[in-house]
């Protein structure tokens, strides 16, 4: 420090430009502080905002969209011929699992395939599901996440006579 600046300290004319100086520090740090808090509000009503616009489309989207049992399971369709009645639990299996079962059972005996059908039609009851005929010998099996719309018409089964109906 110099000699003038410690007869100016001595005399406390420095002093006063010092005080000066933090005063107007202190006013800017006051007005910073204001404006954070400013700041961080609008944000926060910002994001409140957005979570309620957000909140809003997921509820819409669920009175638009349900998929019972979770977007997470996908629906699949499995085919099966079986030859004896041995594999209807193999088929009882996958609608358990949730899976839509198409049957042939053109290359089965007539009377073990009305007890595959019958077995199917006790398993699809059980888990609330639905059985239908599409086909000669042939039967969609639905469990309860997935629904049968639709019929198809007999005039289909009608091109061959000689076959026995069930």
């Amino acid at each position: 420090m110099s000699i003038i600046g410690k007869v100016r300290n001595f005399f406390a004319m420095e002093d006063e430009y010092e005080d000066d100086d933090y005063e107007y520090e202190e006013q800017q740090q006051q007005q910073q502080q204001k404006q954070y808090q400013q700041q961080k509000q609008y944000q926060q009503q910002q994001f409140t905002k957005h979570e309620e616009i957000n909140h809003e489309r997921n509820a819409s989207k669920q009175k638009l969209v349900s998929i019972p049992g979770g977007a997470s399971l996908s629906s699949k369709v499995v085919l099966a011929q079986p030859r004896e009645y041995a594999e209807a639990q193999d088929v009882a299996d996958h609608l358990k699992s949730k899976k839509a079962v198409v049957i042939n059972l053109q290359q089965m005996q007539i009377d073990q395939a009305k007890r595959f059908v019958d077995f199917l039609s006790g398993t699809v009851y059980a888990i609330s599901g639905d059985i239908k005929k599409i086909g000669t010998n042939t039967f969609i099996c639905t469990p309860d996440n997935i629904d049968i719309s639709g019929t198809i018409t007999d005039m289909l089964f009608e091109e061959d006579n000689s076959i026995k109906r069930w």
